[in-house]
């Protein structure tokens, strides 16, 4: 990473050669938890540019892509039907890792959030209240069991 200054986030729309990247870093960290194919991930990535959601947005580092974050109706697993919209696929590779890119994305979702008035927003981590979401204000309402996993459903409410 150059500079946390010259960090740019922006619609993965925009910025459509990222998307091999992304669908990679995707299918290598949670390709085998949710039994998609690399083209099946590649494809969740190539959105409807008139759909409200789902969103994802690619941290950009000049031209080179340093991190993704989406915003979607509901995450890869219906966690908690009727609960949205969810944080997912919050993924910086691990030599950007340390630079604060994780909390710019997941602080310019739930800023998307805000604009398209939701009141809350959802997602499910392993982490939980040690965690990088916990310090963005997460908080964890349940703990579900998938496949063995322990995971957290946090969620922070977006209106004061």
């Amino acid at each position: 990473m150059s500079d946390m200054a010259a960090l740019h986030i922006a619609p993965l729309l925009d910025h459509p050669a990222a998307i091999d990247t992304i669908a990679g870093w995707i299918d290598a960290e949670w390709g085998a938890f949710s039994g998609r194919t690399l083209a099946d991930t590649r494809a969740r990535f190539t959105e409807d540019a008139a759909a409200v959601l789902p969103r994802s947005y690619v941290a950009l580092d000049g031209t080179l892509p340093v991190g993704v974050a989406s915003l979607r109706a509901r995450d890869s697993v219906d966690w908690d039907p009727g609960a949205g919209p969810w944080l997912c696929n919050v993924y910086v590779p691990a030599e950007a890792r340390g630079a604060g890119i994780a909390a710019r994305l997941c602080g310019h979702v739930a800023g998307q959030a805000v604009v398209l008035d939701f009141p809350a927003l959802f997602l499910a981590s392993a982490a939980g209240d040690d965690s990088l979401y916990y310090r963005l204000g997460y908080r964890t309402y349940r703990i579900v069991d998938h496949d063995g996993e322990r995971l957290h459903l946090m969620k922070r409410s977006l209106r004061a």
